[in-house]
């Protein structure tokens, strides 16, 4: 019988397997042709120079920028919880380092997995709601960042379809808050939809996403709320930190791009993370950069060093804010990475039931 039980397995257990691979390769492809595209053209005894000659003494506020998005974007997390959940500060803010380390040396997004199993096996918060948090909080960036883009259009002149493309985003973020905050009064009535047209769904008819969408339309509600202004604060104020960063690299490099360059740069980058790309978002953030400053006459081999600084300011910071605050914990990512992959605990049954289908 068991080994009938293993055989009928197997397939399945491959076909997974074979996904991953596939979407590996796809990560890193894209990752190599981004990074092709960004060095193409490149002057590299130019670029060498550049770097050479760059004024290191500005890394300081750019990685105290980066610092501060860090700080501010956990406590803008700690409040996601509220009122149900008083999650203490320092509990969130290592989950969130380590979801940062994690997505600079893991492939597949685990970031988000492993902060989700950090926090939830630490604290007495379910999985569904942990995860809910995390959707609300990653809208909240999405729309928080298309506002700063609409802000920033009248200040620049860009071809006209990256300006009508930028205008149609920003309506359609406008509209996305306003259908988001109207459904969060209708919360009996959205889980009735819900299970109206899941039922008809077999793979999604399950309690874990019930449950996930119970908790959403919660984390949604505090946009309406008394906290919701505050929410908002924090989302802008995370994103003035990010281009207080960009402006300090662009000062090391002693370029002569504009703010507005910078800013658009954030807004694209931030966008453009959603795309597929291997850990650390390595091409993927440096192309990101070289385009978005093209339209502002900045030349590619002064718009891949500030690209480069960039990134690296990035890449470690983030790593060493992951890996201190571990140690600090008391763990490491291997072992929360590995509590997932074994699920052998309460709450990685949980995260499942609600992750997968």
């Amino acid at each position: 019988m068991s080994g009938t039980s293993g055989e009928g397995e197997l397939p399945g257990g491959k076909r997974k397997r074979s996904r991953a691979w596939l979407q590996r390769a796809l990560e890193l492809g894209i990752s190599a042709v981004c990074l092709w595209l960004a060095l193409r053209s490149i002057d590299f005894q130019a670029l060498w120079a550049a770097l050479q000659q760059a004024r290191w003494i500005w890394v300081i506020p750019a990685i105290l920028g980066i610092t501060a998005m860090a700080l501010i974007k956990a406590k803008r997390w700690q409040i996601l919880f509220l009122p149900e959940h008083e999650v203490p500060y320092g509990s969130v803010f290592t989950a969130q380092s380590a979801g940062y380390l994690a997505s600079n040396v893991f492939p597949g997004r685990v970031g988000e997995i492993v902060r989700l199993v950090l926090l939830a096996s630490e604290q007495p918060v379910g999985a569904a709601r942990v995860l809910s948090t995390i959707v609300v909080e990653r809208l909240l960036d999405i729309l928080s960042c298309l506002g700063v883009l609409v802000l920033l259009l009248p200040f620049v002149e860009l071809p006209p379809l990256i300006m009508r493309s930028a205008y149609a985003l920003g309506i359609g973020a406008l509209a996305a808050s306003a259908v988001i905050v109207l459904l969060s009064f209708w919360k009996t009535r959205v889980l009735g939809w819900s299970h109206a047209v899941l039922r008809h769904i077999r793979f999604l008819d399950r309690p874990g996403v019930y449950t996930a969408i119970e908790h959403l339309i919660d984390g949604f509600a505090a946009l309406r709320g008394p906290r919701g202004p505050a929410l908002i604060a924090l989302s802008f104020a995370a994103w003035a930190a990010v281009i207080a960063e960009g402006w300090s690299v662009r000062m090391a490099v002693q370029s002569d791009a504009p703010l507005t360059s910078i800013v658009f740069a954030v807004v694209v980058t931030s966008l453009g993370m959603i795309a597929p790309s291997s850990p650390g978002y390595v091409g993927v953030f440096h192309f990101l950069v070289v385009e978005s400053l093209r339209p502002f006459g900045i030349a590619q081999t002064e718009a891949m060093s500030i690209a480069l600084i960039w990134h690296g300011v990035n890449y470690i910071v983030l790593s060493l804010m992951g890996l201190i605050m571990l140690w600090v914990h008391g763990t490491s990512l291997g072992q929360v990475v590995e509590k997932w992959r074994a699920r052998k605990t309460p709450i990685d049954h949980e995260v499942e039931s609600v992750t997968e289908p």
